[in-house]
C-alpha cells in the first residue's frame, strides 16, 4: 500500500498492510537524533522512520490575514497583530507572547465587523513551496485542517472574556459563534480544493479540553456548537470529504457527552486519545468501535521519555492489535527533544514486529 492507500483504509475501518504512523517531529529532537545517529546537518528523518503523515496541511490562519503587521520599538520589545486581530507584545529574547488586545474587546462591534473572504486569502511564497513538498512527496498522505469553533472564539475574543460570554451573553456568542462557523467553512474547503485530501481527512483544531476533563460542559456545547458544526460538516461533506477528525489534544471519558454530539454533527474521527488523560486508545475503541477511527494513543509525557522498553513495547503493542483491523492511525502527537532517541527506536521496532 501507498501512505495514502493506507491512511484511507484506516479512517475507513479496513485492514491496512501495516498500522498506519503520525508524528510531528520538533527541532529538538530532529537534533538529537542526528547526534544519536552520527547524521549529517543535511540528513533527512523521515529516511528513518517511515511516518505516514508528518504534518497536517492545515491553515490556521484567521480573518484578518491583511491587517498583519510588526512594530519594533528599537530594542527586544516589539509588537504584532496576527491574523485572528490579536495585538502582542512579544520580546526577541523570548519564545512567549503577552496578548494586549484581541478583535472583539468591544463585543458591540460583532454584527458590524466584516471577516474577509478565505477564497482571496493570498498564499505565502514558503507557505506554498513547503505545502507543495509535501503534496508532492509520495512517501506521505496529506491531510488537511482548519481551527475549531470553541478554540477560534477564543482567540478572537480572549480564553477568559469568552468563557463569560458563553455563560451570561447568548446573543453575542450564537452572532460571533455563526459568523466564525461561516468563515472556517470556506476556508476548509479552500484546504480541501487546494490539497485535494476529500478521501482522506480534514482536521479542525478545537483544544477545549484540559487535564481530565472538557472546560466546556455538554450543555454550552449543544447550546452554541452543534449546530455550526453540523452546518460546517455538513458542507464539507457535500463538497466531497470522507473524513473528519477532531483535534482535541486531550481526550478524557469526561468528554464522551461532547463526543457523542460531534458524532451526532458528522464527525468521523478523533485525535487526542493517549494516557496522559487516563484513557487509553484501547479502552476509546472499546467504548466507540468503528463509530469513530483514532488517531494517537502512545503517550509522550511519561512512556516515551521515561519508560522501559519493556513498557514502551507493551503500549505499542496494545495499540498496534487494536488497529491491525483498521480505525486507528497510531501516534504520539509531538517528538520533541526530552524524548530520547533510544526509546524512539523502541516504540518503532515494536511496530515494525
Amino acid at each position: 500500500m501507498t501512505p495514502r492507500e493506507r491512511v484511507i483504509a484506516a479512517l475507513n475501518h479496513q485492514r491496512p498492510d501495516r498500522l498506519p504512523r503520525y508524528d510531528i517531529f520538533f527541532q529538538s529532537f530532529i537534533d538529537s537524533w542526528r547526534q544519536a545517529k552520527g547524521r549529517p546537518a543535511d540528513a533527512d528523518i523521515y529516511s528513518d522512520y517511515r511516518l505516514d503523515i508528518p504534518r497536517i496541511l492545515a491553515n490556521q490562519s484567521g480573518p484578518f490575514w491583511r491587517q498583519v503587521h510588526t512594530q519594533e520599538t528599537g530594542g527586544d520589545v516589539y509588537y504584532t497583530r496576527d491574523t485572528w486581530g490579536r495585538l502582542h507584545r512579544r520580546l526577541h529574547s523570548a519564545a512567549l507572547s503577552e496578548v494586549l488586545a484581541t478583535a472583539f474587546d468591544d463585543k458591540t462591534v460583532v454584527d458590524r465587523v466584516d471577516f474577509a473572504d478565505p477564497n482571496t486569502m493570498e498564499e505565502k511564497e514558503d507557505d506554498r513551496l513547503n505545502f507543495d513538498k509535501l503534496l508532492n512527496d509520495p512517501r506521505f498522505a496529506p491531510v488537511t485542517g482548519v481551527m475549531g469553533l470553541y478554540h477560534a472564539c477564543t482567540w478572537l475574543r480572549g480564553d477568559v472574556p469568552f468563557m463569560m460570554d458563553l455563560a451570561d451573553d447568548d446573543a453575542f456568542c450564537h452572532a460571533l459563534i455563526a459568523k466564525t462557523a461561516a468563515f472556517l467553512a470556506a476556508l476548509g474547503e479552500r484546504m480541501l480544493a487546494r490539497t485535494n485530501t476529500y478521501d482522506t481527512a480534514i482536521w479542525v483544531y478545537d483544544d477545549f479540553c484540559v487535564g481530565k476533563g472538557p472546560m466546556i460542559s455538554p450543555a454550552i456545547f449543544e447550546k452554541f456548537f452543534l449546530q455550526p458544526y453540523k452546518r460546517m460538516f455538513a458542507r464539507w461533506k457535500t463538497s466531497g470529504v470522507r473524513h473528519i477528525v477532531a483535534h482535541i489534544d486531550i481526550m478524557a471519558k469526561a468528554c464522551y457527552p461532547i463526543v457523542d454530539m460531534f458524532l451526532d454533527a458528522g464527525l468521523t474521527g478523533i485525535q487526542g486519545v493517549y494516557p496522559t488523560a487516563g484513557l487509553t486508545l484501547p479502552e476509546f475503541k472499546a467504548h466507540y468501535g468503528r463509530k469513530l477511527s483514532v488517531v494517537g494513543g502512545m503517550c509522550n509525557t511519561r512512556t516515551l521519555p521515561f519508560g522501559t522498553r519493556a513498557e514502551i513495547e507493551r503500549e505499542a503493542t496494545a495499540i498496534r492489535e487494536i488497529g491491525q483491523d483498521g480505525g486507528v492511525i497510531i501516534g504520539s502527537h509531538s517528538i520533541e527533544g526530552y524524548i530520547p532517541v533510544s526509546n524512539y527506536d523502541a516504540y518503532w521496532a515494536a511496530l515494525d514486529r
